[in-house]
């Protein structure tokens, strides 16, 4: 909030900008006038003037904050000529806001380059380097912004980027830059969303066998394990630890990464013996110590170890070499990947007859409420249906 002080019998602005620096401008107003009018009480003069400059110490904060004055209502407090109310500065525009907000964000590694990529990417559309007044923003900027990107860029890239600027907005109405957040409650077209989503394909039973005679390395226990955890996403089975393993109790206990989930996976004859077996020969407390290292190398990411498969789809056969051409920076994913053997364990299952409720539960698909609040089945349900994917995948 600006203040008022007295300064060679001048009233002096002070206030402050967003970094925390002391500002003080004059608002031209004397403290004691040079010449009093006969029949004018001087005390209601002094007031009177005091007043005036605590009007156009706010007037003056404000266009110091958003780069613009309202000239009108300035005239009118000031009188005279307002042009002698500079600024002394540059516009605050939303490119310069925008740089200032991520800069605090630096300690934050992760959202960092999630917050920078949606920043560089507004910036880029607004054009001249964000040099608009901040306060320009407004809900149409926003709507043909994300108009823009969803040509360019998946609608879930585009969702993550009006998650940030929606948080860097939200601090510029706490710093009284702007009174209200334009990217508040901004959402896509859910036709849009729809059309622009993509599917990849379930391994067949005889392309998942294939794969383990092929593939090097822990890949063939990753996916083995995958399916006879009825199909557990890759990050979940690349960290997976021995103490979430109770081979005597017959139980994996784990906690999906992407939704925080908690489940009690029963270890079926078949993934007893392939974790018995790597168990012999165990060098620290991960099942797949190798995929654990790449997967911390990549910042606790899968996106090391999913290249690292695609490669070798690709390189086999399984997949197409040369993939789909995206328009844009869009990623276009390949026919398949580690988490088709997800589409592989639901498509087993319904063949075989297992309830859509109980698939839903043994893979972990948490989209029915019904199923997480009232479906409840029993263990040996859940034992007999992970049995089917071991039936047909004799490996």
């Amino acid at each position: 909030m600006a203040g008022i002080i007295k300064r060679n019998n001048k009233w002096v602005a002070v206030f402050r900008t967003l970094d925390g620096k002391e500002i003080r401008k004059t608002t031209r107003v004397d403290v004691v006038p040079k010449v009093i009018p006969p029949g004018v009480n001087k005390r209601a003069l002094l007031s009177q003037n005091e007043a005036r400059a605590r009007l156009i110490a706010e007037e003056l904060e404000n266009g110091y904050k958003t780069g613009f004055v309202d000239s009108n209502r300035l005239k009118a407090i000031a009188g005279g000529d307002i042009q002698s109310f500079s600024l002394g500065r540059k516009v605050v525009s939303v490119g310069a806001y925008l740089k200032e907000w991520l800069q605090s964000r630096s300690g934050k590694i992760q959202a960092y380059e999630r917050d920078r990529k949606a920043i560089q990417q507004f910036i880029a559309f607004l054009g001249n380097d964000g040099g608009q007044s901040i306060s320009s923003v407004n809900k149409n900027v926003v709507r043909e912004f994300s108009e823009v990107e969803m040509e360019r860029v998946s609608s879930g890239t585009v969702s993550r980027y009006l998650e940030s600027l929606s948080c860097a907005f939200n601090q510029a109405v706490e710093k009284e830059l702007i009174s209200s957040n334009p990217f508040r409650g901004a959402r896509l077209d859910k036709k849009k969303k729809q059309a622009d989503k993509q599917e990849r394909g379930a391994f067949t039973v005889e392309e998942v066998k294939r794969l383990v005679e092929i593939l090097p390395d822990e890949w063939p226990d990753m996916i083995r394990v995958c399916l006879y955890t009825g199909g557990q996403r890759l990050g979940d089975i690349a960290t997976l630890k021995w103490d979430q393993v109770n081979l005597e109790g017959g139980l994996i206990s784990m906690t999906t990464q992407k939704t925080k989930r908690r489940m009690n996976k029963p270890i079926i004859g078949p993934l007893k013996e392939i974790l018995k077996e790597r168990e012999k020969y165990s060098i620290n407390e991960f099942v797949f110590p190798l995929a654990a290292m790449k997967h911390a190398q990549a910042g606790g990411k899968s996106s090391k170890l999913s290249l690292e498969f695609t490669g070798l789809l690709k390189k086999h056969g399984i997949i197409s070499s040369d993939g789909m051409k995206a328009e844009g920076d869009k990623r276009v994913l390949s026919e398949k990947s580690f988490h088709s053997l997800r589409a592989t364990a639901v498509t087993i299952l319904r063949l075989a007859g297992v309830p859509a409720d109980l698939c839903r539960f043994i893979v972990g698909h948490d989209s029915e409420e019904i199923e997480r609040v009232y479906f409840r089945p029993d263990s040996q349900d859940v034992v007999h249906a992970m049995e089917e994917i071991s039936s047909k995948i004799i490996l």
